[in-house]
């Protein structure tokens, strides 16, 4: 049995300091975000197995503050492959999975995270900032997923609300 792991970026800035879209880092918010999200897993005794992160700042500040929680140590590779691609992307970087790695984590992108989750399930999701959604198939390899035979085992997204800033009028 294989199990897949989808993880949006947490919160991020519109713009970055460079204008490139690639660079834009997460918000107090998102760090946050991220920070709930690890402490879920550990509480939790979420696995994440080998992780596949996209190189754009905003994933991988997003996998460094999640794996600061773990306990396990986090094997990540980057791929420039997962920015801004679409699901059939995705799908071509996890179908070339080893058959040793039974559980993978994605941490990657919309439209294409969240259209990967609802091909692989079979309904309709989208993934906000920070959410994950977990899937399971009944198979031995990664190069056999198709369209809705993946089975969801479960889905969170940390709430963080930070508190407004006070106000200086006298």
């Amino acid at each position: 049995m294989l199990t897949l792991h989808l993880i949006r970026h947490a919160k991020t800035n519109q713009v970055s300091p460079s204008g490139d879209d690639f660079d834009r880092a997460l918000l107090d918010k998102g760090v946050s975000q991220a920070n709930v999200l690890g402490n879920y897993l550990q509480t939790h005794h979420i696995t994440l197995g080998k992780i596949i992160c996209s190189s754009a700042v905003r994933t991988q500040q997003t996998r460094s503050v999640i794996c600061q929680h773990l306990v396990e140590q986090c094997h990540f590779e980057l791929s420039k492959k997962l920015y801004l691609c679409s699901h059939g992307q995705i799908l071509d970087v996890i179908e070339n999975m080893g058959k040793d790695d039974q559980t993978v984590t994605i941490i990657g992108h919309n439209e294409g995270i969240s259209q990967l989750a609802s091909y692989l399930s079979g309904e309709s999701i989208h993934l906000r900032t920070s959410e994950m959604i977990s899937l399971t198939f009944p198979f031995e390899s990664w190069d056999h997923l198709i369209s809705g035979t993946g089975v969801i085992i479960f889905q969170y997204r940390p709430e963080v609300f930070l508190p407004l800033p006070i106000s200086s009028k006298g």
